[in-house]
């Protein structure tokens, strides 16, 4: 089982990561399971920063290309730049535009999603006869997603408050995450430690503290909101094996429209493995990672 620390201690109330991170995996190893990895992920952000785009011209020699020259707050000292301060850039990405907030890999710096099999360190080169300085990268290029058709944009709406130049990369959508896989086995005696918010319990019961779950978590659903689903949209579900499935509960949602995930779901996803698809997929593998709870969504 993958855990991701990120994920731990953003449903704790308990600060699970105040001690030392060589102790806790000590604790972990010693009182929880066998750990099998670790992996670091902000390792593999290091260096990508966000930039604003300020201009975007056709490229003269390549239909599909634009030029962009954008603006990295300054942060990356080694840079070429325009007598404006701005950094050129060739980019492939249709959604490429003046305003927008994109993730610039800089010349040196990795592109994660090489990592690790055979890491690729980017340069400056020329591209159709105009020097690019590194890339804006797609959701793809940062591991983050399987999306590759443009590149990925930093928006407001998806880090909480508007997004800066020059600011690490690997500090939003929990990039900068600790992902522990911990051995099956120890499991199969714990269903308490199915998802993750049962893995949280643990880690705060282990270091002494006192762990107490979300209250969303606690609270029973609305009896209002299963009357409203009842009454306007029927569904009768019958249980064949109910000596092998005690029990399955059902529910209709209206009004849902089908569209990708935001890219800190997507990317919390892919650290442990799984492959984003679209946000109803996305809701319900996320849920079933956190608790433990197996779910699946039916289209009406």
């Amino acid at each position: 089982m993958k855990v991701s620390l990120q994920w731990a201690q953003r449903y704790s109330n308990v600060d699970l990561l105040k001690e030392e991170k060589s102790r806790l995996l000590e604790r972990i190893g010693s009182q929880l399971g066998a750990i099998d990895s670790v992996e670091e992920w902000g390792l593999r952000y290091q260096g990508i920063v966000v930039v604003k785009v300020v201009r975007c011209q056709a490229h003269p020699n390549a239909e599909k290309l634009k030029i962009c020259w954008v603006d990295d707050g300054g942060v990356v000292k080694e840079a070429i730049r325009d007598p404006e301060g701005l950094i050129q850039i060739v980019c492939g990405g249709a959604n490429a535009r003046p305003a927008m907030f994109a993730a610039w890999i800089p010349p040196g710096v990795t592109v994660p999603s090489s990592l690790p099999q055979e890491p690729l360190a980017l340069a400056a080169r020329e591209i159709r006869g105009v020097v690019s300085q590194g890339m804006l990268a797609s959701p793809a290029e940062l591991s983050i997603s399987d999306e590759h058709q443009g590149i990925l944009e930093v928006r407001a709406d998806d880090i909480g408050r508007p997004p800066r130049p020059g600011e690490p990369l690997k500090d939003l959508f929990e990039l900068d995450d600790t992902v522990i896989e911990i051995e099956n086995k120890m499991f199969t005696h714990r269903p308490d430690l199915f998802g993750i918010l049962g893995v949280a319990r643990e880690l705060a019961g282990i270091s002494g503290q006192r762990f107490e779950s979300p209250d969303w978590y606690r609270r029973p659903p609305p009896a209002a909101f299963k009357r409203a689903s009842a009454e306007t949209l029927p569904l009768e579900v019958k249980n064949q094996l109910p000596e092998l499935v005690p029990r399955f509960m059902a529910v209709v949602i209206s009004g849902v429209k089908v569209r990708p995930s935001p890219y800190w779901l997507q990317a919390g996803l892919r650290r442990l493995g799984i492959r984003p698809l679209n946000n109803v997929v996305d809701a319900t593998n996320y849920m079933m990672q956190l608790t433990g709870q197996p779910l699946h969504t039916f289209d009406y």
